[in-house]
Formats: structure tokens, sequence, C-alpha cells
């Protein structure tokens, strides 16, 4: 497993815990959705996470890209930090229905899926972008 996949791994696994925490023990772990929505988009400009400190020293192996411009991974970053942090703002500031949330979780459970698969919409969206692949 390479450091990006291990991210969207966790990244879609924290989402679906604190969306699943938020509705049935206390709305405040909206938050935390909406802190790994943050971090995800921050990340795709930075190209820096806390967890990738994590990831190196478990021995994970980190992806290049030999060409210049984003990348796939970026671009991901980019579409479900945004999707997260839209819809997790839009019930805890805007207070919209928390159903919005469904498509929240739909974002958590394709990045955790994608570890595994290498398949996501946002990895094919990105790809329609002209995102650059990269390589383990």
């Amino acid at each position: 497993m390479t450091i990006n996949a291990a991210l969207r791994l966790m990244a879609g696994t924290v989402i679906l815990v604190s969306l699943a925490l938020g509705t049935y023990i206390n709305e405040y772990w909206y938050y935390l959705t909406g802190f790994v929505g943050l971090n995800l988009f921050q990340s795709a400009f930075t190209k820096w996470c806390p967890a990738v400190v994590i990831f190196q020293m478990m021995g994970l192996n980190a992806e290049s890209c030999s060409t210049p411009g984003m990348t796939v991974n970026q671009g991901v970053h980019i579409i479900a930090g945004l999707i997260v942090m839209t819809t997790v703002g839009a019930v805890v500031f805007a207070a919209i229905s928390s159903q919005i949330l469904i498509v929240t979780a739909i974002v958590g459970a394709s990045l955790a899926q994608s570890a595994f698969t290498g398949w996501c919409p946002a990895i094919m969206i990105a790809r329609m972008l002209g995102m650059k692949q990269t390589r383990a």
C-alpha cells in the first residue's frame, strides 16, 4: 500500500466514523469530519499531511510524478475536501438538514474503498481534468 492509498483509507474511515458519532452521539463530532475535509483540501496544495509522517515511519512507499502540474492524488484531495467541507459546513453553520451528510458518507466510503481498488469517482474526474498519474 502506498502513502496516498493509506491516506485515502484513513480519511475515509475517519469521515465515516465521525459521521456516525455525530449522528448517534453528539453533533460536535461533525467538526472532526469537517477537519478531515479541510486537511484533505490543504494537503492538495501544501503536499503535507500529519498522517504522512506516520505512514513514512511505517515504511509505506511514496508515489512520484515525473511531470509538472497537479497529480491525480491532489485532485482527489481537492474534490473530496471541498465536498466534505461544503456538506458539513451546510449542516453545522447553515442549519441545513443533516440528510445532506449522506453525500459526505458516500465520499468517505469511496475514499476508503479506493485504497484497495485504486478507483473512485474523484480519481476519474481528476484524470478527466488532465491531472497527472503518479507511480509507486
